[in-house]
């Protein structure tokens, strides 16, 4: 990065504003989908949390405050947000911060030098799968937006029953399963899979979309849910994707969208122009998951909205206005032909709008290699390399600053390795500025979207394994041949932060280790990442010690917790 551009980043927090928000956290009783009244966590006594918005420049302050009922530690994690110099705010429990300790308070303090679709969820235990989530929108106030309004739709996957805490458990439970044990009778669909949950209310009421004859919206999608994946499509209207995660794109156009877990796309919609009035059209939402089996109904479920242009009275036909898509609204929808049409959204066919070309050869290659261990009727532990992540007792990133130390007679100065963090933390250290690339192979049998923290990847290959999934430890490596290659490198790979590897298959992901700190790797799909399926990259810890020095407040909140730091 040029020294002109470091310092003018280093320069936005003190010429932007302060964006504070006071929340307080805690247990309410939710019923959405009128069946099932059940525990959530809330901000400030509702969910959703409230739409988080904030400029580039500005900081962004949260002030939290516990009063969960669980008594546990809770935190926030800005999802796409680099922290860039403040890795101790990046929110991941056990990880960059113990927490916010049981009846106590903290404020995270982050500069923003983004703008972008970005989002907030809790990053302790199961508290994000209970309602912990909601969107966080950063606009430049450099650019003139080349549409009329802006629009946030954000698709949940809403289970039965809460995930609790189980005693004597590393991480809170998983969400409800769509299985049960052999022995026991699969209670029915509606106490196994999620409902989707559009804008914070039930799919089956999914909201309208107001739109005005000949103007342009952009819709911001966001897929805040914990294991579903998404599909968006919108009849009779053309879409443009103009952002992925946070990274402006080159305009695309599609037919559908679709969003893994974490996962966030803008498009441009143009309204129609037509000479004769235009009554309602549709959108349509499809909730689906590989983690689940399928089931007419439940798995994949399709809910649909009604695009209301104004000035049309939505009720009354006489003025000759039409439907565009379906002469019965009240009917079940049907899944619409976008879903299935050429113009497929694929994240390799987008270009980033500053064509930031492909990093040069890595100087550290790791593999990274997915697994499972699965009995007959439900998913036991998930690997990463053969390990299946634990949390530390300590933060990490304390051991990366040299405040702990596993051996009293090892000096503060001590060089970094892996083997510092405990085996069960899977660290790999990377040097600063080094380009590092991952060969991710996903042996399982489901679909996992791999996020990446204080980082955007670029997307260089992807291809099937010539094993499939067939192995729960393949030997597959990046060094290796045992794979079939369907290379799409581009001159100007599109970046992301969160990206899905399908059963079988790999990517192979590229990055520059310019962000110091310790960041997880990990799939996004909560139950997965509990029972194991993440790990660490500490990035240049040496200008860690350099540049980093943890906030006396932090350090507070992990002694409130009785958490042994220097």
């Amino acid at each position: 990065m040029p020294p002109l551009l470091q310092i003018l980043l280093l320069l936005l927090p003190a010429l932007g504003a302060r964006v504070e928000y006071d929340w307080e956290i805690s247990n309410i009783r939710v019923n959405m989908d009128s069946s099932h009244e059940r525990l959530a966590v809330a901000v400030n006594g509702a969910v959703p949390m409230p739409l988080v918005t904030a400029q580039t420049g500005d900081t962004l302050v949260l002030r939290l405050r516990n009063s969960l009922d669980t008594g546990e530690a809770t935190g926030l994690h800005a999802h796409g947000i680099l922290n860039n110099g403040t890795n101790y705010y990046d929110g991941a429990g056990m990880i960059t911060e113990c927490g916010v300790a049981p009846n106590s308070s903290f404020a995270y303090e982050i500069p923003l030098t983004q703008a972008g679709t970005f989002w907030l969820h809790g990053h302790h235990g199961s508290q994000y799968v209970n309602g912990l989530r909601g969107a966080l929108v950063i606009t430049d106030p450099a650019e003139s937006p080349d549409y009329d309004d802006d629009f946030v739709m954000t698709f949940e996957d809403w289970f039965p029953h809460a995930s609790e805490p189980v005693p004597g458990m590393r991480h809170a439970s998983a969400s409800a399963s769509a299985s049960a044990s052999a022995s026991t009778p699969l209670p029915p669909p509606s106490e196994r899979y999620p409902i989707g949950v559009i804008n914070g209310a039930n799919g089956a009421s999914a909201p309208d979309l107001p739109f005005a004859r000949n103007a342009t919206y952009r819709l911001r999608l966001l897929n805040t849910g914990s294991t579903s994946m998404f599909r968006f499509a919108i009849a009779d209207h053309d879409m443009r994707v103009i952002e992925a995660d946070g990274i402006s794109t080159e305009p695309r156009f599609v037919d559908s969208v679709v969003l893994g877990v974490a996962q966030r796309v803008s498009v441009l919609v143009s309204a129609r122009a037509d000479a004769a009035p235009v009554k309602r059209s549709r959108y349509y939402v499809e909730i689906f998951s590989d983690v689940f089996p399928e089931l007419p109904g439940y798995n994949p479920r399709l809910y649909s909205g009604s695009v209301v242009y104004a000035g049309n009275d939505n009720d009354n036909d006489a003025d000759g206005s039409e439907d565009v898509e379906d002469a019965n609204a009240d009917d079940a929808p049907r899944r619409p032909a976008a879903f299935d049409a050429p113009a497929v959204f694929d994240d390799l066919h987008l270009v980033p709008l500053d064509r930031m070309p492909l990093l040069p050869p890595p100087d550290v290659t790791h593999d990274v290699i997915v697994s499972a261990n699965r009995s007959k009727s439900d998913l036991m532990a998930t690997f990463i390399n053969g390990i299946s992540f634990m949390l530390p007792r300590v933060p990490s990133i304390f051991t990366a600053l040299g405040s702990l130390r596993t051996d009293a007679s090892m000096p503060a100065a001590s060089p970094v390795t892996g083997s510092l963090f405990g085996r069960r933390c899977n660290a790999k250290v990377l040097r600063h500025l080094d380009v590092v690339e991952l060969f991710v192979a996903n042996t399982d049998s489901v679909t996992h979207p791999m996020h990446l923290h204080g980082h955007f990847f670029q997307i260089v290959e992807r291809g099937m394994l010539s094993g499939g999934s067939s192995n729960l430890v393949a030997p597959y490596s990046s060094a290796g041949h045992s794979r079939s290659l369907q290379r799409q490198e581009r001159q100007y790979p599109m970046r992301r932060d969160t990206v899905l590897v399908g059963p079988g298959s790999f990517v192979r992901l590229r990055f520059r280790a310019d962000n110091p700190g310790v960041w997880m790797f990990h799939c996004h799909i909560e139950r997965h990442m509990e029972l194991g399926l993440a790990m660490l990259l500490v990035s240049a810890p040496d200008v860690m010690r350099q540049t980093i020095d943890m906030p006396d407040s932090l350090i507070d909140q992990c002694r409130l917790m009785g958490v042994p730091v220097a």
